[in-house]
């Protein structure tokens, strides 16, 4: 190896770094990468720029990144949905969450929940469960991307219930189609949820996470009305164009640990109801490869068509 690019790695970064999101401006992602962006640049001494690259659930951000070099000088910034849902219902992805980008680690976690109209006649988890399973495919759904469809499905599985699932755009799209009576319910993430509950326009019947949530306090967790087994959960997580250096990766990797123990950091993903997490490489990829073959055998199972 040249010296002048030994160098270069030990030194990383020597110039500014792109944090790319492959979601619109405000998504989970994308305050997660701007809670990061700056920190990074002050631990590495570079400035950060992050940009949006929406659109395709997640594809047009994740080929921006494998466009530039593996140089660690572009990063992604992502969820679920592009760095495990993708892989297991789409036969044609242009890309391979597992073989084309190197994790770096999940920086976050958060879960979902099962909401109703304000108007609807079921005040409980239970009642709605019951009513599903003596009316086969009556109740529809609002799916607010792929990732939300399956959790739905994985809790009709477990129930042992038939619904019809109508697709969204995103999960505030299907928070709105609740409000607004079009759907029976749906399992979708908390935040856009909370202002239709304190305005008085859904009905919150189950939080998916072990731990009460501390804005619905009146809310029973999955662990005490719903499946065993259960785990509607979201992530976002961090990876790069596989090929990057080792130094380089590892480099990344030391940050990004550094960035997660900042009480920034933690205040910021707190704000938003999430909680803030580093699992290192290996872990993330543990956790992308279950979540995967997870999926796999419900789209399997269940015969689900996403295209």
């Amino acid at each position: 190896m040249l010296p002048g690019v030994a160098f270069s790695q030990g030194n990383y970064p020597t110039r500014p770094v792109k944090f790319y999101v492959p979601f619109g401006a405000g998504s989970s992602s994308d305050i997660t990468a701007r809670t990061y962006a700056k920190v990074f640049g002050d631990i590495a001494g570079q400035s950060v720029v992050v940009e949006n690259r929406g659109g395709g659930e997640g594809i047009i951000g994740a080929r921006a990144v494998l466009g530039e070099p593996a140089d660690g000088y572009s990063i992604l910034f992502a969820s679920n949905t592009v760095l495990s849902t993708n892989a297991a219902i789409r036969k044609n992805l242009p890309y391979d969450p597992l073989k084309d980008f190197e994790p770096i680690s999940v920086l976050e976690i958060s879960y979902a929940a099962v909401a109703v109209p304000a108007s609807s006649k079921f005040k409980t988890f239970e009642e709605l469960v019951q009513f599903a399973a003596k009316n086969p495919g009556k109740l529809n759904h609002g799916g607010g991307t792929p990732t939300y469809t399956l959790w739905n499905e994985w809790l009709a599985q477990l129930l042992g219930i038939k619904v019809t699932n109508i697709p969204y755009k995103d999960s505030g799209e299907a928070a709105k189609a609740v409000a607004a009576g079009e759907v029976d319910y749906a399992v979708t993430a908390v935040n856009p949820l909370l202002p239709l509950a304190d305005g008085g326009r859904v009905r919150i019947l189950m939080f998916t996470g072990d731990k009460r949530h501390p804005k619905l306090p009146g809310v029973p967790t999955v662990k005490e009305v719903g499946p065993k087994g259960y785990e509607a959960l979201i992530y976002n997580a961090v990876a790069v164009r596989a090929g990057t250096p080792r130094p380089i990766r590892d480099r990344i990797v030391e940050i990004i640990r550094q960035a997660s123990t900042m009480d920034v950091v933690k205040e910021r993903i707190a704000a938003q109801g999430h909680t803030s997490f580093f699992s290192g490489p290996d872990e993330m990829r543990k956790f992308q490869v279950a979540e995967i073959e997870r999926w796999r055998k419900l789209v399997s199972e269940t015969g689900l068509k996403f295209e």
